[in-house]
């Protein structure tokens, strides 16, 4: 009799977590529309911000390119940068085998500005 009782606060304790998991993705995260006609202008200045951006402040291409393991400070690979390719696997404490995207301009050509703030929004 008191194992179900346990079994039965355990099962709601998961039945909480569950919903104030959904509450939290619900309610907590933001709902980021696509918008349809966003259209980001190509400027010099813009670009220079973009490479600061993606090199310095959320060193996007840390992981978007790969990695000379064997020198010191593993500096990235001439040729793969924003290539992806890049593995992230149980040696480096990740739970499975994770492989970043591409990002150069080939892969990303089909996407749209909309699409790409998105993806860079919803991220950070």
């Amino acid at each position: 009799m008191k194992i179900i009782k346990i079994i039965g606060i355990l099962i709601a304790i998961i039945l909480v977590g569950f919903a104030g998991l959904l509450t939290y993705v619900k309610i907590g995260l933001p709902n980021i529309p696509l918008e349809k006609n966003l259209k980001v202008e190509v400027t010099p200045t813009r670009l220079e911000r973009g490479k600061y951006l993606a090199n310095h402040v959320s060193v996007c291409m840390d992981c978007h390119s790969t990695r000379v393991r064997d020198k010191f400070a593993m500096p990235l690979q001439e040729g793969t940068f924003a290539k992806g390719g890049e593995e992230f696997n149980e040696d480096l404490g990740f739970p499975g085998k994770y492989y970043s995207k591409n990002l150069t301009p080939s892969n990303l050509g089909s996407w749209s500005d909309a699409e790409i703030f998105r993806a860079i929004y919803l991220y950070w």
